[in-house]
């Protein structure tokens, strides 16, 4: 089985590599395309992401990249588009929507950037209750996709990531379920997104396979994603992925192709 990825960061952003680098590399491993999706820029904190000066050098480079690499793999410019983030997405081949901040009361909480922050996140601006903190998120990302109509839907639980949400407690699992369902609605692309494995954080992708089983019931369509910010990390935990993918029912997963998906059956 041939994977793609489209989730992609480089140098332009937070990632370790430049972009071609990270083509060799895909090429090195057999992959059938690859995304690049670097961070938007976001007001709120500039230290991980493109300035908006950047942008349409970082899209002439893709393109010549695209242009020199064509006869060994497709390669496409794409966006990670922030909750709170202003762009003309129509210069991009696709775009990702994610959330990677809360702002309340003025103040800025990344809340996938560190376990510490996410802490402070739910202590100086929920409280300390971590379901209100949850809630938030993802009403936020509902917002988020139904207003930009994204080409597909980033890391949808990534609150998840330092494993400090209640999983198991059926209150979070309403929330989540309920917020998926919304998400599916209007853009059915979600992402099964390693990034958290190559980084050590979790042994496992996210959504979760009981999240997956939703997903599947609501008729939504997963992609396989490595979030990927070091060339080695591409393909990372693609072949669990894809039999996770599986067991929470499905018998394919999607790649984008410039026009839309193609189904890769598992």
């Amino acid at each position: 089985m041939r994977y793609a990825t489209f989730h992609t960061h480089t140098t332009y952003s937070d990632g370790k590599f430049s972009a071609e680098e990270m083509i060799q590399s895909a090429i090195a491993g057999d992959m059938c395309a690859i995304g690049f999706s670097d961070h938007s820029f976001t007001a709120c904190d500039t230290s991980y992401c493109m300035q908006k000066e950047d942008y349409p050098r970082y899209l002439q480079e893709l393109r010549a990249l695209k242009e020199k690499y064509k006869d060994q793999i497709p390669v496409f410019a794409g966006l990670e588009l922030d909750y709170y983030s202003e762009d003309d997405t129509s210069v991009f081949d696709y775009i990702i929507a994610s959330v990677h901040y809360i702002i309340e009361n003025g103040v800025c909480y990344p809340i996938d950037h560190s376990a510490q922050q996410q802490l402070s996140c739910i202590n100086d601006a929920f409280g300390g209750d971590i379901f209100a903190m949850a809630q938030r998120y993802f009403d936020m990302v509902c917002e988020h996709v139904e207003r930009c109509n994204p080409t597909f839907v980033g890391h949808f639980d990534v609150i998840t990531k330092f494993s400090l949400m209640p999983e198991e407690d059926p209150r979070y699992q309403q929330m989540a379920r309920d917020a998926l369902k919304r998400v599916v609605h209007t853009c059915p692309y979600v992402e099964v997104n390693t990034g958290a494995i190559a980084r050590g954080y979790r042994k496992d992708p996210y959504p979760s396979l009981d999240l997956l089983k939703t997903l599947h019931e609501c008729g939504g369509k997963p992609m396989i994603n490595s979030d990927c910010h070091h060339k080695d990390f591409l393909q990372i935990h693609f072949d669990e992925s894809a039999q996770l993918l599986k067991q929470a029912g499905f018998d394919c997963f999607y790649i984008f192709n410039g026009n839309g998906f193609d189904k890769v059956d598992i």
